[in-house]
């Protein structure tokens, strides 16, 4: 019976695979989404375009994250040489699929000794959650830190315990190390799996450790040692500061993010219910089932709780942060429902997961439908020439549209502008300066909004600058600054 079982799990992972890449593609193709402007992924790719050309991040520029996700994408920075940045950006769009597949496969690893029940919310969750497919295509970091998660959880488990390869311990602890390196909220993880391993020192927990700091600290060490203190700022500092103004996103509005139920746009009382409800699901399972929690619930149970709290507690907010959720809760639920309808009761189980996963896709193929997203190339082109030295406040607008690099030497390296602010302190000398030295060294600006309303903030003595050394044209929904002398426009790529 049991190879069986295997065989039916085998396929539902696979099938939940390409369904989670061809949803994927889907987004992609929806109007803009290839070649046109979402949020972040400039700035991530930015940095790795910067470091092939010679900057070193921390160094030569602020870069909030650390390093990982800048050496991963070298190659489609190295790309942009031939192919321009805007579409090695596409190039790096169109792997997310295969990104996406990747994690449903390594997700229905991990869960599917637990029956097909446990495989449908698992891998159905890692494939539809709403925040992991905007996270996907977004191009935002999440989505690889989630794979490299769930990587390392179907490298370190066997069935519900540890594996007892010191040698599986250790890869997955290189792949929650590299987790880290492309952004910190990995260290969740890499916590609990540490006190699950406490019970044997030797075998487990000092294997772990050491591929740990191996994966976190080889492709992070290099550049804490060019530049220390800009990397502490910008990596640890900066990650606790603010935006002044900024309201807390409150508790139901997260909540909504982390049950999906703001894709619906259901509204607070919506994401109380579904919350009460995935707890109660949770709880039931391990009451009307009432036998010790094996390692691998353990590790769900606990990455669970603290994925949610680091997604509660921090006043810097954003509905894509939920995205790390995914792997977690997917296994969380899977189990817990796998649980739940053990033995006779399995068919039961498996009937209610595959509706609940059906109507979630439903809604997300409805959703995606309507999905837009605007590109700006031909009006930027026309405006700016190809190799001008060209600052933006949103780097987007620039790596969508070749105007990222510039041919004459000396100007400015901005990768992610709101980042920097952060790091050095809105309204400091030290973010006022930073400001002043990256305009000064820039001839045009695109934007779309007045220079005076960028987040720098700008000092009086820097608008007066600017106003006396740049004409301002605005045209096809866009504000372009232009420094006097300079020619606009070239109408080619």
């Amino acid at each position: 019976m049991k190879p069986e079982v295997d065989r039916s799990s085998t396929v539902i992972i696979g099938m939940f695979a390409v369904l989670a890449a061809g949803i994927t593609l889907y987004q992609l193709f929806r109007p803009g989404f290839l070649f046109g402007l979402t949020p972040d992924i400039a700035s991530w790719l930015g940095a790795s375009i910067r470091l092939v050309h010679g900057a070193i991040p921390y160094r030569d520029f602020d870069m909030l994250q650390p390093p990982g996700f800048t050496l991963l994408a070298s190659p489609f920075a190295f790309l942009s040489e031939w192919i321009g940045t805007r579409d090695a950006l596409a190039v790096l769009r169109l792997c997310t699929p295969l990104l996406a597949a990747a994690s449903v496969l390594l997700i229905g690893k991990v869960v599917r000794h637990r029956g097909p029940a446990a495989v449908i919310v698992a891998c159905g969750v890692m494939a539809l959650y709403p925040a992991e497919l905007y996270a996907l295509r977004s191009g935002l970091l999440e989505s690889v830190v989630d794979f490299f998660c769930v990587a390392a959880a179907a490298l370190m488990f066997e069935g519900d315990s540890l594996s007892p390869s010191r040698r599986r311990i250790l890869l997955g602890g290189i792949a929650f190390g590299i987790a880290g390196a492309v952004k910190a909220p990995a260290i969740v993880p890499v916590l609990v799996v540490s006190v699950l391993c406490l019970s044997d020192l030797r075998h487990r927990l000092l294997p772990f450790l050491t591929g740990v700091v191996a994966g976190f600290g080889v492709p992070t060490l290099p550049f804490l040692l060019l530049a220390p203190g800009s990397f502490m700022r910008d990596v640890l500092t900066a990650a606790l500061a603010s935006a002044p103004g900024a309201h807390r996103v409150s508790i139901p509005v997260r909540l909504g993010d982390i049950t999906g139920t703001s894709a619906f746009d259901a509204g607070a009382p919506a994401a109380i219910i579904a919350t009460a409800a995935i707890a109660g699901i949770v709880v039931a399972s391990f009451l009307l089932r009432p036998r010790r929690p094996s390692t691998l619930e353990w590790f769900a149970i606990a990455a669970t709780v603290l994925a949610v709290i680091a997604q509660l507690a921090p006043t810097y907010y954003f509905a894509h942060y939920t995205a790390f959720v995914a792997p977690f809760l997917g296994v969380l639920l899977s189990i817990s429902l796998a649980r739940l309808f053990e033995r006779r009761s399995e068919r039961i189980g498996t009937w209610i997961a595959a509706v609940g996963i059906a109507l979630l896709f439903t809604h997300q193929v409805i959703a995606i439908s309507t999905l837009t997203t605007p590109d700006i190339a031909g009006v930027v082109d026309a405006e700016i020439p190809a190799g001008g030295c060209t600052l933006s406040n949103r780097p987007e607008e620039l790596l969508t549209t070749d105007r990222f690099v510039a041919t004459a030497p000396h100007c400015n390296d901005m990768i992610d502008p709101e980042g920097a602010t952060l790091s050095y302190g809105y309204g400091s000398a030290g973010a006022e300066n930073l400001w002043t030295v990256m305009v000064q060294h820039s001839n045009y600006l695109v934007t779309d909004r007045s220079f005076a309303q960028w987040y720098i903030p700008p000092d009086a003595r820097l608008r007066a600058y600017v106003t006396a050394n740049f004409r301002p044209h605005a045209i096809g929904g866009l504000l372009f600054y232009i420094r006097i002398g300079f020619p606009s426009g070239s109408g080619q790529r």
